[in-house]
C-alpha cells in the first residue's frame, strides 16, 4: 500500500469516535503527579500533560502542553524543546501575539511575558473504556511589576480506546479547549510575517522524514503557509523510522481550518489560525479550537 493511502486512511479515523471492543479489555485511566498527568491505556503511556514549568525560574510559560505523545506501542511521536527549537513543545497551542486592549503584551509562542496557572486537573472514564482529562488554568501576564489576568482556559483531552478489528491498533485523541477573555479586548495573533502561524501545533519526531497528504494529494511544503483540505496526514517514509501515520484535523469554533504550516525541516507543524492579524474576543467572549489526532499503524519493509 502506497504512503498516500496508509495517510488517507488514518484521516477517514478522524470521521468518527472509536468504540470500545470487550474482546480487548484495556481502559484509560490517569496517573496524577504535582507537574503532570499521565494518561495511560492498559498501563501503557499515552501522553504526557504537563501542568507546571520544571524550570519555573527559567521557563515560567513552559506549561499547560502536552509534552510526549507515544504511538500504542510505546513509541514517542513528539520531541519537547528540541535543541533546534528549544521553545517548541509536543503538542500545544500559542500565539506571538497575545494582546491586552490593544497592546502587545506577552509572546506566548517564544514563552515570553505569559505563564499558566492550573487551577484544577481532573479525569473521568466512560462507559466505552475511554476517558477524558480536564484542565482549567488561568493566563497570567508576567512581563510588568504585577501578574496580570487576562484569560481563562478549560482543555479536554479524550483519549478512546483502541479497538480490535479492520482498524486495530490505532488511536484516537480529541482536544477541546475554550479561551474566555478576561480583559475588555483579548487579541490573539500568529506570526507577523506572510506565514502568520500560530495556534495549534505539533513536533512529530524526525521532520524530515516525513510525507504529507490532504484530501488524497500529496502535499509538498514550500516554506509558506500552504491551503489544503480540512485534514492532514503525517507519515514516515524511512523504514528506521515510527512505523506510524497520524491525522490531524482542526477547528475554530466550529469551522475547519484549511491553512496549513509544514515542514520538511526540523521544526513543527501548525494549523494556522487566525493568521497575522489578532482574533479579538471582548470581555467573557470565548474561542473554542477543537482537534482530532489519529494515530494508525503503518506496515514497512524492514531497513535493510
Amino acid at each position: 500500500m502506497s504512503f498516500r493511502a496508509l495517510l488517507t486512511a488514518a484521516l477517514l479515523l478522524i470521521a468518527g469516535p472509536a468504540l470500545a471492543d470487550p474482546a480487548i479489555g484495556k481502559r484509560v485511566d490517569a496517573v496524577f503527579a504535582d507537574d503532570a498527568v499521565t494518561l495511560t491505556e492498559a498501563g501503557k503511556t499515552v501522553l504526557v500533560y504537563r501542568t507546571k514549568p520544571l524550570d519555573p525560574a527559567a521557563e515560567p510559560g513552559r506549561a499547560n502542553y502536552v509534552g510526549q505523545l507515544y504511538a500504542p506501542d510505546g513509541t514517542a511521536l513528539t520531541e519537547d524543546k528540541p535543541g533546534d527549537h528549544p521553545h517548541q513543545r509536543g503538542v500545544w497551542w500559542a500565539w506571538m501575539k497575545v494582546q491586552a486592549d490593544g497592546k502587545t503584551v506577552a509572546d506566548g509562542w517564544y514563552m515570553k511575558g505569559l505563564t499558566y496557572f492550573v487551577r484544577s486537573k481532573t479525569f473521568l472514564g466512560d462507559a466505552e473504556g475511554g476517558g477524558t482529562l480536564t484542565i482549567d488554568a488561568d493566563w497570567m501576564i508576567n512581563s510588568g511589576p504585577e501578574l496580570v489576568y487576562i484569560a481563562s482556559e478549560t482543555t479536554k483531552v479524550t483519549v478512546r480506546p483502541q479497538k480490535a478489528g479492520e482498524k486495530a491498533g490505532s488511536r484516537r485523541v480529541e482536544f477541546d479547549t475554550t479561551i474566555k477573555s478576561r480583559v475588555n479586548a483579548l487579541g490573539l495573533g500568529g506570526s507577523e510575517d506572510d506565514r502568520g502561524f500560530g495556534g495549534f501545533s505539533i513536533r512529530l519526531v524526525e521532520p524530515e522524514k516525513l510525507a504529507f497528504s490532504s484530501g488524497g494529494k500529496t502535499i509538498v511544503p514550500n516554506g509558506s503557509a500552504i491551503t489544503a483540505g480540512a485534514n492532514m496526514g503525517f507519515a514516515w517514509t524511512d523504514a528506521a523510522s515510527p512505523a506510524w501515520a497520524v491525522g490531524l484535523a482542526c477547528k475554530a469554533n466550529g469551522q475547519a481550518i484549511t491553512r496549513w504550516m509544514l515542514y520538511n525541516d526540523r521544526s513543527m507543524q501548525n494549523c494556522v489560525f487566525p493568521g497575522r492579524a489578532p482574533l479579538v474576543l471582548r470581555k467573557d467572549e470565548t474561542l473554542r479550537l477543537q482537534e482530532t489526532l489519529v494515530i494508525r499503524p503503518v506496515a514497512k519493509k524492514k531497513a535493510p
